[in-house]
């Protein structure tokens, strides 16, 4: 998995700029109909808004990060088992878990099919692994069309559909379900949206130097300081890629 030092260094504030506990039970109910019985591993758990999202519907929970400050995030929202662990070494048994989960942290892990074999070693014959990932979509509003440049800037994901369902078929699971789904709703106005800019909370801007990061997101700032209604939320349903696969029987 990535290194811990960049997550260690945002836990306080890794919340404020992708929703918090909203975003996290709206992920959760998309996730839940994927399941088997049993209870669920989430893979890079975070602050652990999507766990807890689960807990709420009901589920068994235990979660897994390389940053001990996320997993202290994580420990106030929620009572389920948290260890601190790389996702391409998973501390636990063989046939051990019934789901394992990645809420946009497969991409993270350093070979998507060895970090899909792992977990598949730790499945039990039946069990699922759900996936969601890929950049987010919605219908073009005035705030989307500027947030979609902003996407364009940062690197190609390696999650892309055709990659993560040849990672699950290497890793030996069975592919039952693919596709782009609803996730989750959210609303951002676009001075708060500048805040994030100027602040450098969009991830790819913290790899940046900067004035490299200055540079790049000036004509950003521009396009969102003269839009209207400055601190008029915008609401839009954004869609990701989500995978289940299951473990062969």
């Amino acid at each position: 998995m990535t290194s811990s030092v960049k997550f260690d260094r945002l836990a306080a504030t890794y919340d404020a700029a992708r929703g918090g506990e909203g975003r996290g039970h709206m992920t959760a109910a998309t996730i839940a109909p994927h399941l088997t019985a049993g209870q669920v591993l989430e893979v890079g758990v975070g602050t652990g808004v999507v766990a807890a999202g689960l807990a709420a519907l009901g589920r068994t929970v235990r979660g897994v990060d390389v940053s001990q400050p996320m997993l202290d995030v994580a420990a106030k929202r929620f009572d389920g088992e948290l260890l601190i662990g790389d996702g391409m070494a998973l501390p636990f048994e063989d046939a051990s878990q019934d789901n394992v989960v990645y809420v946009h942290s497969l991409h993270l892990m350093t070979d998507m099919t060895a970090a899909l074999t792992e977990a598949a070693r730790v499945l039990r014959p039946g069990g699922r692994i759900v996936v969601r990932h890929g950049d987010p979509v919605a219908d073009a509003d005035d705030l989307v069309l500027i947030l979609r440049q902003v996407q364009a800037m940062q690197p190609a994901r390696p999650d892309a559909a055709d990659a993560v369902r040849a990672a699950a078929e290497a890793a030996g699971l069975r592919v039952l379900r693919q596709g782009l789904e609803p996730e989750y709703e959210s609303g951002m106005d676009p001075d708060t949206f500048i805040a994030l800019i100027t602040n450098r909370q969009v991830p790819f801007l913290q790899r940046l130097e900067p004035e490299r990061a200055a540079e790049v997101v000036a004509p950003i700032l521009e396009q969102l300081h003269a839009l209207p209604e400055p601190q008029r939320v915008r609401r839009q349903a954004w869609s990701c890629r989500l995978t289940a696969a299951e473990k062969p029987v």
